[in-house]
């Protein structure tokens, strides 16, 4: 199966439990949602030098209640420094009667912290299912 299918299947699928990782850590999702959207980008790029972009990809919203995670997000966001880290998204999915663990690359683009949540605008690099 095709990153894209792994994806198109991700989008719609209703109550996903997520877990991210970052380095050895990791942080319970409590939503997440997928979309296909443009890029603001006019032609396909390399961002940063890390990951590359076409003028659409999928994008994540994640929304973590772990605050801890606010730690992190300096090291993870294409900024100011170039050397930032993905993130693998994990979770599970029924394709076709058999359950598959799916693992998606991602790298944060944007990140709002309120006093209970911490909501991640993160692209899709790569959809691994194993």
């Amino acid at each position: 199966m095709e990153n894209e299918d792994v994806l198109i299947k991700l989008s719609g699928a209703q109550d996903l439990s997520c877990t991210m990782h970052v380095e050895e850590k990791s942080y319970r999702v409590q939503k997440i949602s997928i979309a296909k959207s443009a890029i603001p980008v006019r032609r396909p790029t390399t961002r940063g030098g890390v990951y590359f972009t076409d003028t659409m990809a999928y994008k994540i919203k994640a929304l973590t209640q772990d605050m801890s995670i606010s730690a992190e997000i300096p090291k993870l966001m294409l900024g100011p420094n170039t050397d930032f880290m993905p993130i693998l998204i994990k979770t599970r999915l029924m394709i076709n009667g058999t359950e598959h663990e799916i693992v998606l690359t991602v790298h944060l683009t944007n990140a709002v912290n309120t006093k209970d949540h911490v909501e991640l605008n993160l692209i899709v690099d790569k959809a691994d299912l194993k």
